[in-house]
């Protein structure tokens, strides 16, 4: 299949904002809001008003991310976690240009492999993001500022067929002009914890399962690891009640509710991996390659995961084997103290929306769990039980 030639003018309303349309969005962004009380909510206030004064003087894209946008993260990850740490496979960071991620958190995950990559030296990524979220148009304005294009959502079957198709295109051509990408492995968090890929992805990015396309992405797995997670009693309160209904339907402000509450939740200790860059792989006479190739990106991505100790408390809370339990990181008196205490915080909040104590520890142990099972799975399959060199962290 030969790629069709494209013309930048069908992304001209997915691109990022560039030129003179960045520096007028620039301005009438500045002067839309109060910026240094509203960055003030999520860090220091000395901060938040050296920030909104740059960003008053800024009017390219270039300035914004390194005077304002990376500062900020910066800032904001010193006041929500206990430290954000990486490391990375020998050239990936150099030679990699998809960047494809677990996908916990809409805003952070791309940030922080963009804050990574600036501090090793590389510029940062063009951040796939779901028009869904785009409520407002101050909203649209600053993530396509801040080098995101649209990924739409929106329409039928055959509609959104056809955005995927479109959206691949324009990963694939900026690419090749030589900018890297940030993208999600799925469409939508893993609420239950679970990192699966999705094949049809896998197919779309490759245009039809050719190894060659997906080979000139330079793909790299980026696995990374929250030890908390800030939306963990929103996500259980809609695992339970779409197990009991079938469907959960959210509530208007629910997304950006969850956008918020993920920046200046308390996270823990954060970890990312970058993998080494992953080339197209089949089986002989496969039948379903993409779904193939999606079982393989997952396995590379679950070995980069950073297995916490409240993972492990929260696997024997379920009676799972010691082997599962043992994957994680031991836990100490301190960590068992805190695992109480987010449990108890958790249920408090949960029995408010009419669930049992039961109901909501298990559900929400069962997330925590989650990576822990998965990589179990993974080494059964490859053959591992307990051996020396799995299941250990650093």
């Amino acid at each position: 299949m030969i790629e069709r030639e494209v013309s930048f003018s069908e992304f001209a309303r997915m691109a990022p904002l560039k030129g003179p349309e960045a520096a007028t969005a620039l301005q009438r962004l500045s002067g839309s809001r109060d910026w240094a009380t509203e960055l003030s909510r999520m860090i220091p206030e000395e901060d938040a008003r050296l920030l909104a004064n740059r960003w008053a003087q800024v009017s390219d894209t270039e300035s914004f991310q390194t005077l304002v946008i990376k500062p900020f993260l910066e800032s904001l990850m010193g006041q929500t976690t206990n430290g954000v740490t990486w490391t990375a496979s020998p050239g990936s960071m150099d030679q990699g240009m998809l960047f494809l991620s677990n996908h916990r958190d809409i805003v952070l995950d791309p940030s922080l492999v963009n804050v990574a990559l600036l501090e090793h030296g590389r510029g940062s990524t063009e951040i796939g993001i779901g028009s869904n979220l785009l409520s407002s148009p101050w909203i649209s304005d600053l993530v396509r500022l801040n080098r995101c294009f649209v990924v739409e959502r929106s329409g039928s079957a055959r509609e959104r067929y056809e955005h995927s198709q479109r959206t691949a295109r324009y990963i694939r051509h900026v690419v090749q002009q030589g900018t890297p990408v940030w993208l999600a492995h799925r469409e939508g968090r893993a609420k239950d914890g679970v990192d699966a890929t999705a094949p049809a992805l896998m197919r779309t990015l490759s245009d039809g399962c050719q190894p060659k396309i997906w080979n000139s992405l330079r793909v790299v797995p980026v696995s990374i690891s929250y030890e908390w997670d800030p939306c963990d009693a929103m996500k259980v309160n809609e695992l339970l009640h779409t197990e009991k209904a079938g469907q959960y339907q959210k509530r208007p402000g629910e997304d950006e509710w969850s956008m918020w509450t993920g920046l200046v939740g308390q996270k823990g200790r954060v970890h990312l991996e970058f993998g080494q860059l992953l080339p197209w792989e089949e089986e002989e006479q496969s039948r379903k390659v993409e779904r193939d190739m999606a079982i393989t990106f997952d396995r590379h991505l679950t070995s980069g995961m950073r297995l916490w100790s409240n993972q492990g408390l929260a696997a024997a809370k379920l009676g799972m084997e010691a082997s599962v339990v043992r994957l994680a990181e031991k836990a100490t008196s301190e960590d068992e103290k805190a695992f109480e205490q987010r449990l108890k915080d958790v249920v408090a909040q949960l029995e408010s929306f009419g669930w049992s104590k039961e109901q909501a520890s298990r559900k929400w142990c069962q997330i925590l769990a989650a990576p822990l099972t998965q990589r179990r799975a993974m080494l059964e399959k490859a053959g591992h039980s307990n051996g020396p060199g799995y299941g250990s962290v650093e």
